[in-house]
């Protein structure tokens, strides 16, 4: 069972600290108090990037392969204002990513489509209770 990471180990590099080398500052949300973590450490759950409802389950990291080693370039690219299509592919699957894959974005985005479920499943019941009874 591998410890994925939803936020990318390349971003969260992004907060390292001079003073702490590789390293930075963070606040761990269960009891407030501040440590130090490299980037390995933290935005991470087992199995985050396995999905049993597709036919491969962790294919979600061959699209990942794709997004990470283009981050950095696309955020140079961004910030000196040469947007192109790599970087527009790789700032948008990694927001894709961290919208539909991290425990917030999961939490977030299942009530919805957990009610468009059972929507449809009312509205299908309710066809099945109006169609006419077969004659044996």
């Amino acid at each position: 069972m591998p410890l994925d990471h939803y936020v990318s180990q390349v971003h969260l590099g992004k907060f390292y600290s001079p003073a702490l080398g590789n390293r930075l500052y963070a606040i761990r949300k269960a009891d407030l108090k501040t440590f130090m973590p490299n980037s390995e450490s933290v935005c991470r759950v087992m199995d985050g990037s396995t999905n049993s409802y597709l036919l491969k389950d962790r294919v979600i990291e061959g699209f990942l392969k794709t997004i990470e080693p283009n981050y950095n370039p696309a955020l140079e690219n961004l910030t000196a204002g040469k947007i192109d299509s790599n970087c527009i592919y790789a700032i948008a699957g990694f927001v894709a990513y961290v919208v539909t894959c991290s425990p917030a974005g999961m939490r977030i985005q299942s009530m919805p489509l957990k009610r468009m479920v059972e929507h449809q499943a009312v509205v299908w019941m309710l066809r099945v209770l109006s169609l006419p009874l077969l004659q044996c």
